[in-house]
């Protein structure tokens, strides 16, 4: 990757961040309204954990 395009990425940085921040809580929010006694910290890690094996199987090109 040349500098130009680590640099470009790097501008894009935060924004991925609170893309991914946006997308904790969408579903945060879902699993609020589908099983209201969820365990927040709980339901924060499954969905982490969902978005890093969609992250996995993303870039093996599954």
């Amino acid at each position: 990757m040349s500098d130009l395009e680590k640099i470009d990425v790097a501008r894009y940085r935060t924004e991925i961040t609170d893309d991914i921040d946006h997308l904790v809580k969408k579903y945060c929010r879902i699993l609020g309204w589908e099983i209201p006694e969820v365990d927040d910290r709980e339901a924060r890690k499954l969905i982490l954990q969902a978005l890093k094996d969609a992250l996995t199987q993303f870039e093996s090109g599954k």
